[in-house]
């Protein structure tokens, strides 16, 4: 999960008086273009099979008042939208540099996030990410299995890819690192903290901003 931009521009579908609807083709069109087609937790590409999803959630008893509203609207894959609770407030990641908040490591046969920031937001967006990545309780269902063995491939490519780095840092080698940071790969929030712990923070920290706002 990474910082994310969103257009100020507010789709014209949603500024209707009589707005009924809250995913119309503009709202899609803009969602994905603003995030690269990638979902806002866990930085997977749905494709076409994604949903529009509310940041703080649209259910009556919550924020229903939010449900048309563009700063609450997030692209999604299927998988995190049913599995995020209601009662869950997480981070805003258009105002938040996440990456930088939460730690997102692969350890072993799990993905462990941490941070030194112990606001509730905070830890009920720890809370969420390592449910989607781990399962409930530590148990993988086909789906949280199929995701976690995207990331772990997607993550033993990119040490390789360091590793080569490492012994060899020419240009070449480097591209290939600068190539699989831009912002429309998955899981940059996963490298960005291979890169600190591999110490190249400071070879690669321009290519590694995305969204931030300092």
């Amino acid at each position: 999960m990474i910082r994310i931009f969103k257009s100020p521009e507010v789709p014209a579908s949603i500024q209707k008086s009589d707005c009924n609807r809250y995913d119309g083709q503009d709202v899609q069109d803009k969602l994905v273009a603003d995030q690269h087609g990638k979902c806002y937790l866990c930085e997977n590409k749905p494709h076409h099979n994604f949903v529009i999803e509310h940041l703080k959630p649209k259910a009556e008893g919550y924020y229903p008042e939010l449900k048309y509203k563009w700063e609450n609207l997030f692209l999604s894959c299927q998988y995190c939208n049913g599995r995020k609770p209601n009662s869950f407030l997480i981070l805003d990641p258009t105002k938040i540099n996440v990456e930088e908040i939460i730690e997102q490591r692969m350890e072993g046969r799990e993905m462990c996030f941490s941070s030194n920031v112990k606001d509730k937001q905070t830890n009920q967006t720890i809370q969420l990410l390592t449910k989607l990545f781990n399962g409930k309780n530590g148990i993988r269902d086909v789906k949280c299995q199929q995701l976690f063995e995207d990331v772990e491939y997607e993550i033993t490519l990119f040490n390789e890819m360091l590793d080569k780095y490492k012994n060899d840092p020419s240009k070449n080698n480097r591209q290939t690192l600068i190539d699989s940071l831009k912002i429309d790969k998955e899981y940059l929030g996963f490298k960005f903290w291979i890169i600190n712990d591999f110490g190249f923070y400071e070879d690669f920290k321009d290519e590694i901003i995305w969204n931030k706002i300092n």
